[in-house]
């Protein structure tokens, strides 16, 4: 949980903020560490009533606060709270909608994890070849699998309103060579910026960055992600 205050006109953040295996952002002190709220009083106020879209879930919430830095930072506290409980109600769906990115990049461009050694368990790094590992992508089956979860996750709420693919034991048994918890492990988390009602999210693996690199997604009120870049 975080708690948010207002200094000159200005909200800070200060605590833990965890979304799944993007891991837990921090903030040691008020506005020290990489939690970001991106608009201050007067830029929120002024935004709300320009109508842009990644405010209108605050509207709601801030309609009935007094417009003061103190009552406001309070509200904001609340509603990224919640956000946060949200998250942790539905981390499956969360943690699969990354592990679906992170295949369906596999898939798009028939990418080599194999070159990368943490990437393969031991006991499969012996069994093939380099031709065992290119002859996984030869495969419509597999192929066919992951472009379906396209349904499932893009631009799809994630707030547990509708049942999912298990993305999890699909890319397990797709790809069981390789070391998946291994990836969750390594992964640093970047930044987590609060813009409006949106959660704006950045993280890497420690693999050289070979498989999330700055990887960036922004979430909306329902968890339903519209911005997915990896670098």
């Amino acid at each position: 949980m975080i708690s948010v205050i207002c200094r000159d006109g200005k909200f800070l953040a200060k605590g833990t903020f965890s979304i799944g295996i993007a891991g837990t952002f921090e903030n040691k002190d008020y506005g020290e560490g990489n939690i970001e709220i991106e608009y201050d009083l007067e830029t929120t106020f002024k935004h709300m009533d320009s109508g842009y879209s990644w405010m209108k879930p605050l509207k709601s919430v801030l309609e009935n606060v007094p417009k003061d830095g103190d009552s406001v930072a309070r509200a904001l506290e609340d509603y990224y709270n919640s956000k946060e409980l949200m998250i942790k109600n539905n981390v499956k769906q969360i943690n699969d909608y990354f592990l679906y990115r992170l295949i369906l990049d596999f898939a798009d461009c028939a990418y080599p994890f194999w070159e990368t050694d943490e990437a393969v368990l031991p006991e499969f790094r012996d069994k093939y070849s380099e031709e065992d590992f290119e002859a996984i992508y030869d495969n419509d089956e597999l192929n066919n699998a992951i472009y379906a979860l396209c349904e499932d996750f893009d631009e799809s709420p994630n707030d547990g309103s509708i049942e999912k693919t298990d993305v999890e034991g699909l890319a397990r048994k797709l790809f069981p060579m390789f070391n998946f918890d291994g990836l969750i492990q390594s992964i640093n988390s970047d930044g987590l910026n609060f813009s409006g009602g949106m959660l704006q999210v950045q993280f890497s693996d420690g693999w050289g960055y070979n498989f999330f690199c700055s990887a960036y997604e922004e979430f909306d009120e329902n968890l339903a992600p519209h911005d997915w870049h990896n670098f």
